[in-house]
């Protein structure tokens, strides 16, 4: 496995190499899609897949690694529903990072949850102040 500087992710299983992206917000949409539909996570792996044309070449045991690595690297922990997603959205939106969702939704998990991290410890930090204030003024 081999990072990409355009947050995308090369994989080389035997000889067959891999390019798949980042999760986004966006591919939420399509995730909520497939659970109420009850269809296979595996068109989700399919549409990270920059270069597809590379399932042409890859035999059962390719795939199924990749499918392992893809699914407890990439997925697992990052799909957010919907819901959980706008609330984020919103909370981040709040907090300046930019007035646009549509902007948010296009950035990549492992940016997004940076950004979330920094919002939490800085409300940590004002929460901290809070309480120093208060008992200050006491």
């Amino acid at each position: 496995m081999e990072d990409v500087e355009d947050f995308s992710y090369l994989l080389t299983v035997r000889d067959v190499t891999f390019h798949f992206r980042e999760v986004t917000p966006k591919d939420f949409y399509y995730a909520q899609i497939l659970r109420q539909s009850e269809r296979s996570q595996l068109e989700l792996v399919e549409r990270l897949l920059l270069n597809p044309e590379i399932l042409d070449e890859a035999n059962c045991v390719e795939m199924r690694k990749t499918i392992s690595w893809v699914s407890e690297n990439l997925l697992d922990k990052t799909i957010l529903s919907v819901e959980n997603w706008l609330e984020v959205a919103y909370h981040l939106c709040k907090q300046r990072w930019d007035s646009s969702v549509d902007w948010l939704e296009a950035q990549p998990m492992s940016k997004v949850n940076a950004m979330i991290e920094v919002v939490r410890k800085h409300a940590e930090e004002q929460e901290k102040e809070m309480k120093k204030s208060a008992r200050r003024k006491k």
